[in-house]
């Protein structure tokens, strides 16, 4: 996988693509309004609405409004723990920003797929919670630690050290490590600093050989679901230390080495904090049918049935935006996508398909960012669903790029162009044409003065 930061400006005489317009954009939607076949892996889904407005309390979020992303990368013998613990929390709980991506890479085990992702975070312009499971090993050659992946090399903990450098002091950042070791691999980590720490801010947990990973995981999930009565909206791991230690094994080596000021975690105790929690599903693991209709409370109590049909709701959206009232529509359509998420989870059918409607008034609205960022959330997903293949991943993935390109402001696109660069090192088209000619754009933009 080509390495986004590295941009060649050479065209071959085969390395030819039309790069798409944002007036060539295309929706494909499926005539069943909610499909029944079960995603097989989510790789990222997102959650629509912020859970606090950092306009009346800024104090209640971290990154100062700033879109938060979470990173979850399961190596060897990590097991199904992560994924099915960080179901059970909404996302903007586990880091309090004002809204929040994430993104899951269960069974990891391509090298270079994995530093894609990590480069691409430690970019991110928001707030970062970075979350490693799985068996700690020794990188050969070197002989430092790494998070060993499933059949090939380990993830040098160097490298990980090495990408979270590069992030600006003022942002929030916190790396999670729930971690097993060998007998012969723990005594590595008890040097003074640990080389666990690295300048890192961490938070570790290393068990011993008989404890699988997940103890940590599971102790700090439940920590942070019952918060700290009167601690404020955010807490510090420092917080959640002693709550989080009483449930680990007595032989479990913790290694910290963060700020004790920067909170991280949404404080939940007095009140729900809402949000919709993030399925992270294995390909392996059994998963409901995306299309499947869950009951739902009403506020009188009573039980009704969430719509499957969303087609009339859309059609009404796509006449208020050809009226020009952008507006209306776009408000129409963020709320029609959190009914849906609400009842069929945030990767269906009828949400991504909604998504893709609100992308397009976002575009006819005249804000072509925010557009190729919802339509990039889009691409992600069906692609973790149906795979790089599937037309309507190419698709959503060539509308993100159009809505890239059509972005004005140069500044605003240099800063777009990591995630849409690690979209398409993903979806690279034939022979790796389309993302060689995202380069090319992103080299002719760099280029300009």
């Amino acid at each position: 996988m080509a390495d986004s930061s590295s941009i060649s400006g050479e065209v071959g005489p085969t390395d030819v693509w039309d790069e798409p317009a944002a007036d060539q954009l295309t929706m494909r939607f499926s005539s069943s309004p909610v499909a029944g076949a079960a995603p097989t892996a989510v790789l990222r889904v997102v959650t629509p609405e912020p859970v606090v407005d950092a306009a009346e309390d800024p104090s209640a979020v971290v990154g100062e409004g700033r879109r938060g992303r979470i990173l979850t990368i399961e190596g060897a013998h990590a097991g199904a723990r992560a994924s099915v613990l960080l179901a059970d929390i909404a996302p903007q709980t586990l880091l309090a920003a004002e809204q929040v991506d994430a993104v899951h890479l269960p069974s990891a085990s391509d090298l270079e797929t994995v530093l894609a992702h990590l480069r691409a975070a430690a970019r991110h312009p928001g707030p970062l919670l970075l979350h490693l499971a799985g068996r700690l090993g020794v990188e050969r050659p070197g002989g430092g630690l790494a998070l060993m992946l499933r059949g090939s090399d380990g993830l040098a903990w160097r490298s990980v050290a090495e990408e979270l450098r590069s992030r600006p002091a003022g942002l929030d950042t916190l790396v999670l490590a729930d971690l097993g070791a060998d007998p012969d691999v723990r005594p590595l980590v008890r040097g003074t600093p640990s080389p666990l720490a690295a300048g890192l801010p961490l938070w570790a947990v290393v068990n011993p050989d008989a404890e699988p990973p997940g103890a940590f995981t599971s102790a700090l999930v439940e920590a942070v679901r019952a918060g700290r009565p009167g601690a404020g909206p955010l807490l510090t791991p420092e917080r959640l230390r002693e709550r989080v230690d009483a449930a680990l094994p007595t032989d479990a080596l913790v290694v910290t080495e963060y700020g004790p000021e920067r909170p991280i975690f949404r404080n939940t105790a007095g009140g729900a904090t809402g949000g919709a929690a993030v399925r992270l599903a294995k390909a392996d693991a059994p998963v409901p049918p995306a299309g499947a209709v869950r009951p739902r409370s009403s506020a009188e109590g009573e039980q009704v049935t969430a719509r499957t049909d969303y087609r009339e709701a859309i059609g009404r959206i796509v006449r208020t935006a050809d009226a020009g009232e952008h507006a209306t529509a776009a408000e129409l359509a963020r709320v029609l996508e959190r009914e849906a998420a609400d009842a069929h989870g945030p990767a269906a059918e009828a949400v991504l398909m909604i998504r893709q409607v609100r992308a397009h008034v976002t575009r006819l609205a005249g804000e072509p960012a925010g557009a190729a960022e919802l339509y990039r959330e889009v691409a992600l997903v069906l692609l973790a669903e149906r795979g790089p293949d599937d037309p309507e991943t190419q698709q959503a993935a060539t509308n993100a790029e159009a809505c890239w390109r059509a972005v004005r402001d140069r500044d605003q696109a240099i800063g777009l162009a990591p995630e849409l660069l690690e979209l398409r090192a993903l979806l690279p088209g034939p022979d790796g044409r389309k993302l060689r000619s995202a380069q090319r754009y992103l080299a002719r933009l760099t280029a300009a003065e």
